[in-house]
């Protein structure tokens, strides 16, 4: 079997981004984070960042030590926008963190990700989705 085809397995799955039954979105934490670099040149990118604008959907209320360090949390916002606007993760992690390490702003942009593709695929309509 060539690689092409099993790239197109996706395409029998009764529920999918490529489903015959429900297409849905299907974002993924990686994709997310690709779009937020690309900005909203594309109809999913202006979604991403629909959800990145409402915070209150992609930010749980309390930190949650494991998925974002409460210095993290606190500035979650300010750290995905300027991820979004081409900063490395080194750059972010030297102005935010007193220790400059990159770890916990990698780690946080990772879980946030998570959360706004999980937004996504939960309700794609209220993004601007069809």
């Amino acid at each position: 079997m060539s690689r092409a085809q099993v790239s197109n397995l996706g395409r029998f799955l009764p529920v999918g981004p490529q489903g015959w039954l429900v297409r849905t979105p299907g974002f993924s934490a990686r994709e997310v984070r690709q779009l937020l670099r690309e900005g909203a040149g594309s109809v999913r990118g202006r979604a991403v960042s629909r959800v990145l604008a409402h915070t209150s959907d992609w930010l749980p209320e309390e930190p949650d030590i494991v998925a974002f360090p409460f210095h993290y949390w606190r500035q979650l916002p300010q750290i995905l926008l300027a991820y979004s606007r081409g900063e490395s993760v080194e750059a972010i992690g030297q102005r935010v963190s007193s220790f400059g390490t990159a770890w916990g702003v990698e780690h946080s942009v990772e879980m946030a990700c998570r959360r706004i593709a999980s937004c996504l695929n939960r309700d794609p309509a209220s993004y601007g989705l069809d």
